[in-house]
């Protein structure tokens, strides 16, 4: 009766567990490039998302022309049943020393645009005076930045047609006045707060079922003791 106890118990206790770390995740950031060699990581707000209003990370380009200045509108994209930057005033600041290069920081604004897919990463429409990033003698970039956004719902978003986000990922490019030299983006975020790099943590409930089987394990051990003792 132990050993059908205890091989009840593994089980219900393995799958207690598995429930336990699948129903909470840690919100968590992009913290190493994923898609090199032009790269964009973001941090996502403490629900798992990049919806907000601020993000911080690092931004990466490379083989660009030596010493030269371009253009960097940095955009948040909502991810639908099509692509749509979601419009509003923005706010990109660099670090004040680039880790390659440099950069002016600015404020602009962005008018939200529904871009099909045959349209991106065609960069959205903008007014003001955009940011600037200069690479170094060897047309490489790197920076540090913070990034502030309109908060993004459903006053602003559309792409889903039932008023729901499918994903949200931040959008950056390198041009020369009109001319797209290359554009790179974070990884997509889904709106129900399920960072991709995040490890689960098991939350304290799971310690309830896991206690429940461990009791009944126990109470089994003991009748069937008792069950001895009066045969």
């Amino acid at each position: 009766m132990r050993k059908l106890a205890l091989l009840l118990t593994a089980p219900l206790v393995a799958a207690a567990g598995l429930l336990g770390t699948s129903v909470v995740a840690l919100a968590d950031s992009q913290t190493t490039c994923l898609s090199l060699p032009n790269c964009k990581t973001v941090t996502i707000d403490g629900d798992g998302k990049l919806t907000s209003g601020s993000t911080s990370g690092n931004i990466n380009f490379t083989g660009l022309a030596a010493s030269t200045t371009y253009t960097a509108p940095d955009s948040i994209e909502a991810l639908g049943t099509s692509h749509q930057y979601v419009g509003g005033s923005y706010t990109l600041s660099f670090a004040t020393t680039c880790a390659l290069g440099s950069a002016t920081s600015s404020s602009y604004t962005v008018t939200g645009v529904i871009q099909f897919p045959s349209n991106y990463p065609t960069p959205p429409a903008t007014s003001g005076t955009l940011p600037t990033i200069t690479t170094d003698a060897s047309g490489n970039f790197n920076c540090n930045y913070t990034l502030t956004y309109p908060t993004i719902d459903n006053t602003n978003d559309s792409t889903g047609g039932n008023g729901h986000l499918s994903s949200v990922r931040n959008d950056i490019w390198a041009m020369s006045g009109s001319t797209v030299l290359t554009q790179t983006a974070s990884f997509s975020v889904e709106p129900d707060g399920q960072p991709p790099t995040s490890i689960p943590e098991a939350p304290l409930p799971i310690l309830i079922p896991v206690g429940i089987v461990l009791i009944i394990g126990a109470g089994l051990v003991v009748w069937r003791r008792k069950l001895f003792a009066t045969s």
